[in-house]
């Protein structure tokens, strides 16, 4: 029969040992804060010699070389599919008047802002890595996040509005309610930018990059390759480039695989009569000169409405959120070390731009 054996340490040591974890837990948690605290307060600290400095003209760290004409077309191509896909869905609820001369200089606005920091942030890394083949982050227009809000707020407050309402009411109303459940999504991200490093490193990175390649598979390949199989004598060759180009290694002489592509297919368009100069005629009243607005007021005239909306704007912001920290992720796998905190500021600042200036439309990393 074996008799227990009595617990040796006194309640003094015990006692003492709690309190050593409790200071270790402590510690640890003022010098994270400490962290924290410092690199917001660098990222919201404006420095104009360290401006100066990331664009001054260097050899070594060149602004612009080949490569950033194929890197130019994809990413303009991308936004411009997403942007004409939302005005389109947004044309015949909103009108011209709103879509055209409020939202998409919002968005032009949102967009300088958003590549200017991206650009700083690449030169400001190249200089401290002394490395001339730093690559700046993509940016632009969320598009889950846009057509989240199209579907579900601006739908549905334009249609609740319309019965008892004129036309004109109801679309301002629907872009009013937008823009402050934008500018909601904006600051709900700049709250979410203190925890975006430790997610990153707490996440596996198999985890946050499979979830980015489905959404590149869905948005990018799977759904861009239906108008392919629609008109396969335009857009085959010009796919069978891009092919050629990005996987077979197949140089194009001076000519950028992106660009040949592109100017393959237009002409190509233009050619079969797939292009018509009538819609080029039909749609160039529209392109003049729109000054941008800033409807601050209005925004939190109607931050009250958005209470009903919260289900779609918060979903929305974390999942920009997490596109970004997925993007910072990639970044580093290609050996760019880009601090997250201040690329998920330079997001959230982005999109509170944008809902200042009229757009309703989340920006992100891409």
């Amino acid at each position: 029969m074996s008799i227990p054996m009595k617990d040796l340490t006194s309640p003094i040591e015990t006692k003492a040992y709690e309190n050593q974890s409790h200071t270790k837990i402590r510690g640890c948690f003022y010098s994270r804060r400490k962290i924290v605290q410092n690199e917001l307060k660098e990222i919201l600290s404006f420095h104009p010699k360290e401006w100066i400095s990331a664009f001054r003209f260097n050899s070594s760290y060149p602004l612009f070389v080949k490569g950033d004409i194929d890197g130019f077309m994809a990413l303009f191509i991308n936004n411009l599919a997403t942007l004409l896909t939302a005005i389109l869905c947004l044309q015949p609820i909103l009108g011209n008047d709103i879509v055209y001369g409020k939202i998409v200089p919002g968005v032009g606005l949102s967009m300088l802002w958003g590549d200017i920091y991206y650009v700083y942030m690449a030169r400001k890394l190249a200089f401290k890595e002394k490395r001339g083949d730093v690559c700046a982050m993509p940016y632009g227009i969320n598009t889950p996040g846009a057509f989240a809000f199209i579907y579900v707020i601006i739908l549905p407050t334009y249609y609740g509005c319309i019965s008892s309402h004129d036309k004109g009411y109801c679309q301002e109303l629907a872009w009013y309610v937008a823009l402050a459940s934008n500018f909601a999504t904006g600051i709900i991200l700049l709250l979410l930018c203190v925890f975006g490093e430790f997610i990153r490193r707490n996440t596996p990175s198999v985890a946050l990059l499979s979830s980015i390649s489905g959404l590149g598979f869905a948005f990018l390949a799977l759904n861009e390759f239906l108008p392919v199989a629609e008109r396969p004598i335009v857009s085959f060759i010009p796919l069978a480039i891009v092919m050629l180009g990005y996987f077979g290694g197949v140089k194009y002489g001076p000519f950028p695989v992106a660009f040949l592509a592109l100017a393959t297919g237009t002409a190509l368009a233009w050619i079969t009569s797939l292009n018509h100069v009538s819609a080029v005629r039909e749609a160039s009243h529209l392109v003049k000169g729109y000054q941008p607005v800033f409807p601050i007021k209005e925004i939190f005239d109607h931050f009250n409405t958005i209470s009903g909306y919260l289900s779609t704007t918060i979903p929305t912001a974390v999942s920009i959120a997490v596109g970004t920290i997925q993007c910072v992720e990639s970044a580093k796998r290609a050996g760019d070390f880009y601090p997250t905190r201040e690329v998920m500021f330079a997001d959230g600042m982005g999109t509170l731009i944008a809902s200042l200036f009229g757009s309703i439309f989340g920006m992100t990393s891409m």
